[in-house]
């Protein structure tokens, strides 16, 4: 899934409810994949056994569900 501002919240909210045991966050942005992924594994030590990392398509291989959260970013005055 993308690490933007819905991406990065439906991993969280993933993780908070147990959903599937690790979670991939794939994004043009490399560094930004890497820092969301970090504060959510890093917000949540206690909850569910999660391995939250950033990763690329390769990582999704044999993945059972697929989350696309990417979309078109907001021109100015949306």
């Amino acid at each position: 899934m993308g690490s933007g501002f819905v991406g990065s919240t439906a991993a969280y909210a993933m993780v908070m409810r147990g959903v599937g045991r690790e979670i991939v966050l794939v994004d043009l942005n490399q560094q930004r994949a890497e820092a969301e992924a970090n504060d959510i594994f890093h917000a949540v030590p206690f909850a569910h056994p999660h391995n939250v990392i950033a990763g690329d398509y390769a990582d999704l291989a044999g993945a059972r569900v697929a989350v696309i959260t990417a979309g078109v970013n907001q021109k100015p005055g949306e």
